[in-house]
C-alpha cells in the first residue's frame, strides 16, 4: 500500500502545470507554433466562428493595437477552428488583423482555461498564468490598466 501511495504522490507531483505557452497552435498557413513569451501580460481574445461580436472586437483590437501593445502581448485565436475556415472569415468580413491570429481547432486551450463565455478575453501573466477573465473584449477596462 505505501509503495502505491508514493507511486501516486510521485506521478501527481512529477505532472508540470501546463501553461498557454506549452501549448501547440497553428497559424493561418497551417504551421504548428507556440505563443511566445514576453516581459508583458498576455492578452488572449478567444473567438469561434459562431460567437456573436467577434467581428466588432476584432476590428476594435486592430484599431487600438498600438495602445494595446504598450501593455500586453496581443493575441487572437480561433477556437474548433480550421485555418481554412479562420482565412475564410477575415475574407468575408474584410478583416485584415495587424495580430497575431492563431488556431487551435481540437480546443487545446480548454486544457489551461475554463471558458465560460465566447468571444473572451484572458490575460496570462508572464508565466502563462490566467489572471483575468473577461467576456467580449472590454476595451477601456484593458486600457485603464
Amino acid at each position: 500500500m505505501r509503495k502505491l501511495l508514493l507511486l501516486f504522490f510521485l506521478f501527481l507531483f512529477s505532472c508540470g502545470e501546463t501553461t498557454v505557452y506549452d501549448l501547440t497552435l497553428t497559424d493561418l498557413k497551417g504551421r504548428e507554433v507556440k505563443v511566445e513569451k514576453s516581459r508583458k501580460p498576455l492578452l488572449l481574445y478567444v473567438w469561434t466562428g459562431t460567437c456573436t461580436g467577434h467581428q466588432e472586437d476584432m476590428k476594435l483590437i486592430n484599431e487600438h493595437l498600438s495602445e494595446l501593445s504598450k501593455k500586453y502581448r496581443v493575441v487572437s485565436l480561433a477556437v474548433f477552428m480550421k485555418p481554412e475556415d479562420v482565412n475564410k472569415f477575415l475574407q468575408e468580413n474584410q478583416i485584415k488583423p495587424k495580430f497575431l491570429l492563431l488556431t487551435d481547432p481540437e480546443g487545446k486551450i480548454t486544457n489551461v482555461i475554463n471558458l465560460v463565455f465566447l468571444p473572451s478575453t484572458v490575460v496570462f501573466d508572464e508565466s502563462g498564468k490566467p489572471i483575468k477573465s473577461y467576456p467580449r473584449l472590454p476595451l477601456k477596462e484593458l486600457l485603464r490598466v
